[in-house]
C-alpha cells in the first residue's frame, strides 16, 4: 500500500450515489505528476485529484465596497429558541449518536441490495402505518429518494399538529429514524428544506416542554435535531457542541 492510501478516507463513499464503483489500488511508486498512460493510471489520478479537494470551500469577500450601492436592508430574524438548557444534549451524547447513526446506516446499506425503484405509495393510509406499525427496512429501501422525502413531508405535516407539551410517539420516531437512515447524500435543495423544516418543528416542540420533562419527551427530539444538523450538515440548527 502506498503512502497516498493512508490519507484517502472512503467512509463518505460507502453508500448511496457516491459509492465506489471500481476498486483502484495505488502502487508504491505512484507519481501524481506523471501523465497517465493506461485507464487504471487515469483512475488513480482522478481519485488522487479528488482527494485533494476540500469538502467545503469558502471565500473571504470584502463587502465594504458594496455598502454605498446597497438599496435594501433585511433584518435577521430572531434566533431559534433551543428550549431549556436542562433539555439540551451534551457534546459527548451528540458525538455518540452520530457515530451510532453512521455505523447503522452503513450496516443497512450493505445488508439491503434491493434497487430503489418504487416511486409512489398510498399517501392516504401511510400516516396510519406510521402511527400504528413498525417500519420495515426491506420495504422502505425499495422506494426512491423522492418517495422517501415525500413520506418525510407527510410525517412532518403531522408533527405540526402535535400540541405544546407533547412529543413524538415511539412508532413515529422509529419511522423517522428509518427514513433518515435510508436517505442518500448529497441531498437535493428540496430535500434539505424538508429536513430543515422538520428539525425546526422539533426545536419548537422542545422549546415548549417543561424543563423537568421526562426523557421520553425530549430525547427523540434531541436525536433528530442532532442527526439532521450534524450528519446532514444543517449546522445552524445544531445544539451547542
Amino acid at each position: 500500500m502506498s503512502d497516498y492510501d493512508e490519507s484517502f478516507d472512503e467512509d463518505d463513499d460507502d453508500c448511496g450515489i457516491l459509492k465506489q464503483a471500481l476498486h483502484v489500488e495505488f502502487p508504491e511508486n505512484f507519481n501524481p505528476n506523471k501523465v497517465p498512460q493506461t485507464g487504471e493510471e487515469y483512475l488513480q489520478h482522478v481519485i488522487y485529484e479528488r482527494r485533494q479537494c476540500k469538502t467545503w470551500l469558502t471565500a473571504d469577500i470584502d463587502r465594504s465596497k458594496f455598502l454605498n450601492q446597497q438599496t435594501l436592508k433585511l433584518e435577521v430574524g430572531n434566533r431559534i429558541n433551543k428550549g431549556s438548557p436542562l433539555l439540551l444534549p451534551s457534546k459527548k451524547w451528540q458525538t455518540q449518536k452520530i457515530d451510532e447513526f453512521t455505523s447503522f446506516q452503513k450496516f443497512i446499506c450493505f445488508k439491503i441490495d434491493k434497487e430503489s425503484t418504487v416511486s409512489s405509495f398510498n399517501e392516504e393510509t401511510f400516516l396510519n402505518k406510521v402511527l400504528l406499525q413498525d417500519p420495515q427496512f426491506s420495504e422502505l429501501a425499495a422506494y426512491t429518494q423522492a418517495a422517501k422525502i415525500r413520506m418525510f413531508q407527510i410525517i412532518s405535516k403531522h408533527v405540526n399538529s402535535i400540541p405544546k407539551g407533547e412529543s413524538l410517539g415511539k412508532k413515529m420516531g422509529a419511522w423517522i429514524y428509518a427514513i433518515l437512515t435510508l436517505l442518500e447524500k448529497p441531498l437535493s435543495p428540496d430535500s434539505c428544506y424538508t429536513l430543515r423544516e422538520f428539525a425546526k418543528r422539533c426545536l419548537d416542540l422542545r422549546s415548549n416542554l417543561d424543563e423537568h420533562a421526562s426523557e421520553e419527551l425530549y430525547m427523540p427530539l434531541n436525536l433528530f435535531i442532532c442527526i439532521i444538523a450534524r450528519f446532514y450538515n444543517q449546522l445552524d440548527l445544531a445544539d451547542p457542541f
